[in-house]
């Protein structure tokens, strides 16, 4: 597996994504989404994403010259107008900061989002900057529902983070699905074996095997079809803009077009009378969570984000790997536009 420089295949991500009629500035915001989270050993959305953007700005589902726009003031409410995702959810999350600022609290909406690639990114910013940050995405219907043999419900994602001791914030994120859409695909794209209990084969039956597997199944079963639900509620049809109910009424899939929605919700520390004393709590709990008896089998007790921060340190040194499928897919893609790939490390 080629190892990469991680600015490098930024900078070939913003190439293409210019080449493709983005803005320097907005190829950018893509570039850096994709960047974080390759450096932070989150794959299946990173680089491997890109493929599959071309194809959303081929298909016009991914407008290259959209402007998000603010559209609503008491709630918040952003239209992101099919921009690029790290785009429309950069605008989101500023408009969101700087209400935070005067308020000390802020709920805002986003609607007519696309892909915005690892939603932990955005709530680390918020907390980087004094925030607590929550947010949930409501998207196409990946993921089985609840007692379901085909795909009727989002994978979410959900993303939580507060301010840490040290200036790291403790970073949360997860799909409301046992394994992520986009992993299942890496998976089949490296032959591996999926866990038991994480997917759907075509025909509506569990299976283990990545070649077969078709549709992922909700994490504990009613419950994350039951987030995820209520993520379609709150997030998507508050806006007027349905996302699942249209998938799965439509007469077959050239029908349907790409589109997500999201719910962030920031809360200023200093707004609250503790906020002073917070960092300082957090990092007596986070001692005394290290200091319990391991399980037969661990070696270390980690805190939400910190093997993340770990991988950070060695692509730092090393590059990110890019497995053998992707390397082929973006070369594919250097040669249809007339770009460069970046050297490989061993």
């Amino acid at each position: 597996m080629p190892y990469v420089d991680s600015l490098a295949l930024s900078q070939f991500t913003q190439q293409l994504m210019q080449a493709k009629g983005m803005s320097a500035t907005d190829a950018g915001a893509v570039a850096a989404s994709l960047q974080w989270a390759d450096e932070r050993g989150i794959a299946s959305h990173g680089v491997a994403f890109l493929p599959r953007y071309v194809q959303m700005i081929d298909k016009g589902d991914l407008h290259v010259d959209a402007k998000p726009e603010r559209v609503h003031d008491n709630p918040a409410i952003v239209d992101a107008k099919r921009a690029a995702g790290a785009v429309g959810m950069a605008f989101a999350m500023s408009e969101a900061l700087q209400e935070v600022e005067r308020s000390g609290t802020v709920n805002l909406w986003v609607s007519h989002l696309t892909h915005a690639g690892a939603m932990a990114q955005y709530v680390e910013t918020a907390a980087e900057q004094g925030s607590m940050a929550m947010l949930f995405v409501a998207g196409p219907p990946l993921m089985a529902y609840h007692g379901a043999a085909k795909a009727g419900a989002t994978t979410g994602p959900f993303a939580m983070a507060v301010p840490g001791p040290d200036g790291i914030p403790i970073v949360f994120d997860m799909a409301t699905s046992e394994i992520s859409f986009a992993r299942m695909h890496q998976a089949r794209a490296q032959g591996a074996v999926l866990p038991m209990f994480s997917a759907l084969n075509a025909q509506g039956v569990m299976t283990t095997d990545a070649a077969q597997a078709v549709t992922p199944l909700p994490m504990a079963g009613a419950k994350g079809s039951g987030m995820a639900l209520m993520f379609e509620m709150m997030a998507s049809l508050a806006v007027g803009n349905p996302v699942v109910a249209p998938h799965l009424c439509a007469a077959s899939q050239s029908d349907t077009r790409h589109s997500q929605n999201a719910m962030i919700m920031l809360a200023k520390l200093d707004a609250f009378p503790a906020g002073a004393g917070f960092v300082g709590q957090v990092s007596v709990l986070r001692d005394a969570l290290k200091a319990m008896p391991m399980a037969q089998g661990v070696e270390q007790i980690h805190l939400p984000g910190e093997r993340r921060r770990a991988h950070w340190e060695t692509s730092q040194q090393r590059g990110v790997p890019v497995d053998a499928p992707v390397w082929q897919a973006l070369s594919a893609l250097a040669q249809a536009y007339g770009l460069a790939l970046p050297p490989t490390r061993s």
